[in-house]
């Protein structure tokens, strides 16, 4: 199984990548046959939910591990747009709470994909929690080409979190640890670092 593993992980790394470069303007429907793929490849190798990391069970541990750290970061970004005034361009209303949302409902994507997939796949081909941790995080950070500010956050912060997801097993706070830092970061920063935390070729886009 570690070379069907491999050869997955390749597949949908490529399909991903050529799709944020090119095949988005050319393929749209890239992504529904990459997750059907993603999918299939649960039942090949009969990955259990729990396994996948949804559900109520790892919920609570995850919580307990992710909680200090995300209100650390947090709390380090809010003192940043304090100091930096950026805070007084951020209006609280019913439509920020729908982006948040929306937002967070990507992340929750990403981190389905990240772990659900990848780390897991990661984990029977590597056959160890933090060699799978590493390129895994090394994975996600590739996903955010070539955004300056995305790549190092991405690299660390995946491999934080692919680590806890190997040993808790539940996405649901690793994606709200996700949005609320990415959040952040998009008001912490300046506009001109990180491009609406645009990647791909929508990062050179004004």
């Amino acid at each position: 199984m570690k070379r069907l593993a491999a050869a997955e992980i390749v597949i949908v790394f490529a399909a991903i990548t050529i799709y944020i470069w090119r095949w988005q303007y050319v393929y749209p429907d890239v992504p529904i046959y990459t997750l059907a793929f993603i999918i299939a490849s649960f039942f090949v190798h009969r990955d259990s939910l729990q396994l996948l990391g949804m559900g109520s069970r790892g919920l609570v541990s995850t919580l307990r591990c992710t909680w200090q750290p995300t209100v650390a970061a947090a709390a380090g970004l809010i003192l940043l747009c304090w100091i930096t005034g950026s805070w007084v361009h951020v209006n609280l209303t019913q439509a920020s709470l729908n982006g948040f949302g929306r937002y967070f409902a990507w992340c929750l994507f990403q981190q389905f994909g990240l772990q659900s997939f990848f780390s897991n796949r990661l984990a029977e081909f590597a056959g160890n929690p933090n060699r799978a941790a590493w390129l895994s995080a090394a994975i996600f950070a590739a996903f955010h080409l070539p955004n300056p500010v995305l790549i190092p956050v991405t690299f660390f912060g995946g491999y934080f979190l692919a680590r806890l997801f190997l040993r808790e097993r539940n996405i649901l706070p690793l994606a709200f640890a996700q949005a609320l830092i990415g959040i952040l970061l998009s008001v912490a920063l300046p506009a001109n670092w990180h491009h609406g935390l645009r990647v791909g070729p929508g990062y050179y886009r004004r």
